[in-house]
């Protein structure tokens, strides 16, 4: 056993370093909610104390963040509200290959998949045959491929959504300067929230039209950090939100291959 001499984790955005065994820290390749190892070394030597097929690394930390890379290790904090969801997602990962499959998060990769090449991982797909789908045994009947979500229309109004957002911060920021009453502040406030409310209502409609794709297998736009030109198997997933309770049917597919692989069957 090999005790950390403080707990937590670096993150040296806020100037905080921590002593930790495998000097875990936040900001990884720039990213702020991004937290690896770089003991790659010292994190084998420590696991090979014991027989393993996977290195989890729990992390005391209340702030959201976690990582996970295929076939080394996974690694998330543990006292944040979503962190059990950030684990299983992290351990997709690092466990059974899986991609990320959002597209509107900053991250820190730039073009990690190069066009014209079908990605190696078994739940995202470049559709470079529209016949030979990736996943064609798991796709519901009759669905299109690609599958239309109306993913164009909310993605314009998510952006008017961010785009009030800032907006209003700007101006909340100019009135505090300007010595703005209270009520003055809360007008500006409610003014943009109206406006919010509006939109949500818009996107709403939307979701609600393509309700029914809910729980169907399909090819939709938007994976692996790329809003255009790569898709994922259904609309959500552990992969591309914790918003989801659980894997979409590709992924557990893929991961009871892997847990086959390790258990010999």
């Amino acid at each position: 056993m090999r005790p950390s001499p403080e707990s937590a984790t670096d993150e040296p955005r806020q100037g905080v370093f921590k002593k930790t065994i495998l000097n875990s820290s936040f900001n990884a390749f720039g990213t702020d909610r991004y937290l690896l190892t770089e003991e790659n070394h010292l994190l084998r030597a420590i696991a090979a104390q014991a027989p393993y097929d996977a290195i989890v690394i729990l992390v005391n930390s209340k702030r959201y963040g976690g990582g996970g890379i295929y076939n080394d290790y996974c690694i998330t904090t543990v006292d944040f509200a979503t962190s059990f969801k950030v684990f299983i997602h992290e351990f997709g990962h690092a466990f059974a290959g899986l991609a990320d499959e959002y597209y509107t998060s900053d991250v820190a990769y730039n073009d990690f998949y190069p066009k014209g090449v079908e990605p190696l991982e078994p739940n995202i797909t470049a559709l470079l045959d529209p016949t030979r789908v990736k996943w064609q045994e798991l796709l519901s009947p009759g669905i299109g491929v690609p599958t239309e979500y109306g993913k164009d229309q909310i993605d314009s109004l998510q952006a008017q959504r961010s785009q009030n957002s800032q907006e209003m911060r700007k101006e909340t920021e100019q009135a505090r300067q300007n010595k703005a009453s209270e009520a003055e502040l809360k007008a500006i406030t409610d003014k943009y929230q109206a406006k919010a409310k509006e939109i949500d209502a818009k996107i709403g409609a939307i979701r609600q039209q393509y309700a029914n794709l809910a729980d169907k297998v399909g090819v939709f736009e938007g994976a692996g950090y790329a809003a255009k030109g790569l898709y994922r198997p259904m609309m959500n997933c552990l992969m591309f939100s914790n918003a989801k309770e659980e894997f979409c049917l590709v992924c557990r597919k893929a991961i009871a291959r892997m847990i086959a692989y390790y258990s010999g069957q």
